[in-house]
């Protein structure tokens, strides 16, 4: 039993953690990863051409905090089809899906994210790509493409705050699906993960109590 009385109460439960679980991941994951990532770049490309796209990624950052990502749009779009191989590109492609999910295109948002899963070099930014997809499809009711993505995440051998990241996701699509022992599985690897990230670890033990009623 949920202490959630209808499906749509759940639903939005479950929205309320993905909206919050894809910020930090883009807060935290791409300003490390970027940084090490754009460094790297830095010395394999021309320089100049990178400090335009880093500066161009900061700038993209900026008008999708204020609202204002429309804007630019046309800017993020050429930072990816000119330099593809660019982390920077790859961060500008999880903003673009973020603005299109938003603005309610949510085709718009699965291209872009696809384009960064099947583009991205760094792990972690494929690991975003992946989870954000299988969110959306969640929230279309679509749980065979959500399990899908999730399924890509395993085979990946995910270890730390990843699989912790990982196995909530998989719990709460579970619940979605009124599959209690796979949540309670899921959950409890949650808990039990040294290094799952403290918020999740009060956010798997909620719906651990909740499933033991």
């Amino acid at each position: 039993m949920s202490r959630y009385e209808t499906e749509e109460e759940q639903i939005e439960a479950f929205k309320s953690w993905w909206n919050k679980n894809g910020t930090q991941l883009l807060s935290a994951i791409l300003v490390i990863v970027l940084a090490f990532s754009g460094w790297r770049y830095w010395t394999n490309t021309q320089y100049v051409e990178s400090v335009n796209a880093s500066s161009m990624y900061e700038v993209l950052q900026v008008n999708l905090q204020q609202g204002s990502f429309g804007e630019v749009s046309r800017e993020a779009l050429k930072l990816i089809q000119e330099q593809p191989k660019s982390p920077y590109a790859v961060g500008a492609a999880l903003l673009f899906a973020t603005y299109s999910y938003d603005k309610g295109d949510t085709q718009e948002a699965i291209d872009h994210l696809n384009w960064v899963a099947n583009n991205a070099e760094d792990s972690a930014l494929k690991v975003t790509a992946h989870i954000r997809l299988a969110r959306i499809y969640t929230d279309s009711k679509k749980f065979t493409e959500a399990e899908a993505e999730l399924s890509k995440l395993e085979s990946m051998n995910l270890s730390g705050a990843a699989k912790g990241n990982l196995d909530y996701a998989t719990g709460m699509v579970a619940i979605q699906q009124q599959e209690s022992e796979k949540a309670f599985t899921s959950f409890t690897a949650v808990i039990n993960n040294p290094e799952t990230e403290k918020n999740l670890l009060g956010l798997a033990q909620i719906q651990l109590d909740d499933l033991a009623k």
